[in-house]
């Protein structure tokens, strides 16, 4: 199958984003399309070295929202470039919003436009699927509470990502090292905090069933399951 996957500006649920990702990108095509947002939060989280990863080895493109301007000429060809599915994940609450709405003035909610006038089934896991409280899981950091400046860490980073108290996350991969050279414990990875999730969040999140091409998931790993019952239905 031939997949467009989008992703945009959330944390949440981005890593089990990327984990689905490389599961498809064995099997299928792939194209990646990236929010401006999402090209930051993917830099933030260390998973853009992912995310190259599996459009070299699936010898995928990636579209970001930079290269596209304002016109989008990608989302376009939707209507003559066929894709299978389009699949938006993680999707920010203000990509549903809009989306929702019928605002198509993104590279992503423009994209998501098209492929409803090209009759491509679009799914989108909303990170605001249900209002209440959720966990989710913070870039890294280093505390400037805890940090003495000792420099102890510079040394384990391959990636030139440490100058204490500041850590680049644009250059950390989250590999851990510098954890583990801390004698404070002031470089913190895989923080998780509770987070609300807003009732107008959840209502929007809602409304995209109502639009005719779009199934929203609670969960990327719900895509799963869905594109091999799609898979089945092609042969």
């Amino acid at each position: 199958m031939k997949i467009l996957w989008a992703i945009t500006g959330a944390g949440h649920l981005l890593k089990e984003s990327i984990d689905v990702l490389e599961k498809l990108s064995d099997k299928h095509e792939i194209t990646v399309i990236l929010s401006n947002a999402g090209s930051e939060v993917l830099k933030l989280y260390g998973y853009d070295k992912n995310v190259d990863e599996i459009i070299r080895r699936n010898d995928g493109i990636i579209i970001t929202e930079e290269e596209e301007k304002y016109s989008y000429p990608f989302s376009g060809k939707l209507t003559h470039d066929k894709y299978d599915l389009v699949v938006v994940s993680p999707a920010t609450a203000n990509t549903v919003a809009k989306t929702a709405h019928g605002i198509a003035d993104s590279l992503v909610t423009n994209v998501v436009a098209q492929s409803g006038k090209g009759r491509i089934k679009c799914i989108v896991v909303p990170v605001d699927y249900e209002e209440g409280a959720v966990t989710t899981v913070i870039p890294p950091y280093i505390d400037k509470k805890l940090c003495i400046e000792c420099d102890e860490c510079v040394e384990s980073c391959a990636f030139n990502a440490l100058n204490p108290p500041v850590l680049n996350t644009k250059r950390c991969t989250c590999c851990g090292k510098c954890v583990d050279s801390c004698l404070q414990d002031a470089i913190i990875i895989g923080r998780k905090i509770e987070l609300y999730i807003r009732k107008v969040d959840a209502d929007n999140a809602g409304k995209l069933e109502e639009i005719e091409n779009i199934k929203t998931c609670r969960h990327p790993y719900d895509v799963l399951p869905y594109i091999i019952r799609m898979e089945k239905s092609l042969k």
